[in-house]
């Protein structure tokens, strides 16, 4: 349980054009690399001109008209064990804004959240964006001014006017101006989606279940209750949840009443990739379809072996409009994406 870069008046008039022309052009993020240094990163127009040159650690894309740019150095990190304030010596991640003429608007001074090597950079999103400082998140506008104070433990990108935050040890949701819309009352609260966001009951009679999920609508009043063990979030009116633990649970879907429109009954709903990473997309209906798994055994667990598996494709009934037979998830795998390579071994 993360942010990517004169001799007339007439002659100054064209010479004036031409300059503001690349600065108008779309700025594309490019790297480069010098001989044994690390590579870096900085941003060219569509004409192929470097208007940033290449000297950033990491560049995101543009949104709301700004693109970040992070240098990494070594600095003092700052967070909140609960009871004190703990630091410690460590890369730090510095994060600044370029607009898109490539000018440095907002200056590289925020730092990015690090927690087990995964780096929490952040993009802007409806004009807001979520900044880190000694263990508490608050928001800037564009122009770089504090819109919201560091007051919340986490805190996700704004959507659709609302954002999900966590004071303490538990999670609720504001709005642009920091009000607070949904009281801080769940033990973890997920993004929207859907106009529903799944939230968690914590259960301690299990050490090794993370809890319930369930779902809440836009005003926070819980609509369908924590019990199912996994859920992936609403899609086209429907969600994909989990009944079981991980090695023999079993998922179904329903709709936003919480009725059950295809029983627990699927092995499987994503292609689990490296690190366990589900692409975008998996578990959740596009177009009217989703796509589910079942593995057919040889074993007594599906997960310690078996013969082959099927993918089954549903509409928004339940109803299978297809089904296609594979030995293994590399064969899957290098189907959806004709330039995968992965040996069966590695899996």
């Amino acid at each position: 349980m993360p942010t990517f870069f004169k001799k007339s008046t007439l002659v100054l008039s064209v010479c004036a054009l031409l300059t503001t022309l690349p600065a108008m052009a779309d700025l594309q993020r490019f790297e480069q690399s010098h001989d044994d240094e690390p590579t870096k990163c900085g941003f060219k127009n569509d004409n192929g001109k470097v208007v940033v040159p290449a000297k950033y650690h990491d560049c995101g894309t543009f949104s709301d008209g700004r693109a970040r740019v992070s240098l990494r150095t070594m600095g003092t990190i700052r967070y909140f064990d609960g009871d004190e304030m703990q630091e410690y010596e460590d890369y730090v991640y510095l994060q600044g804004y370029i607009n898109d003429a490539g000018k440095l608007v907002i200056p590289i001074k925020h730092q990015a959240f690090v927690e087990d090597m995964m780096i929490d950079y952040r993009d802007f999103s409806e004009g807001l964006l979520a900044v880190h400082k000694d263990g508490k998140y608050g928001y800037i506008d564009t122009s770089g001014k504090q819109v919201i104070p560091y007051r919340y433990k986490d805190a996700t990108d704004f959507k659709d006017g609302v954002a999900v935050v966590s004071q303490g040890d538990k999670y609720g949701v504001i709005d642009k101006s920091g009000k607070t819309v949904v009281p801080f009352r769940f033990d973890w609260l997920d993004g929207y989606s859907d106009d529903m966001a799944k939230y968690r009951k914590n259960t301690d009679h299990d050490a090794y279940s993370l809890g319930k999920y369930g779902f809440v609508n836009r005003t926070g009043k819980i609509v369908i209750p924590a019990e199912w063990d996994e859920a992936f979030d609403f899609s086209e009116g429907l969600a994909v949840v989990k009944k079981g633990d991980y090695d023999t649970g079993q998922w179904g879907v329903i709709d936003k009443t919480g009725k059950l429109i295809v029983s627990p009954k699927y092995d499987q709903v994503y292609v689990e990739g490296m690190a366990g990473f589900v692409a975008d997309g998996d578990g959740q209906y596009k177009n009217g379809k989703l796509d589910v798994y079942n593995f057919n055994p040889k074993g007594a667990s599906a997960y310690d072996g078996y013969d082959s598996i099927t993918r089954y494709t549903l509409d928004k009934r339940g109803k299978v409009l297809s089904q296609k037979t594979y030995s293994e998830w590399n064969e899957i795998e290098a189907e959806r994406n004709p330039n995968f390579s992965y040996s069966s071994s590695e899996w």
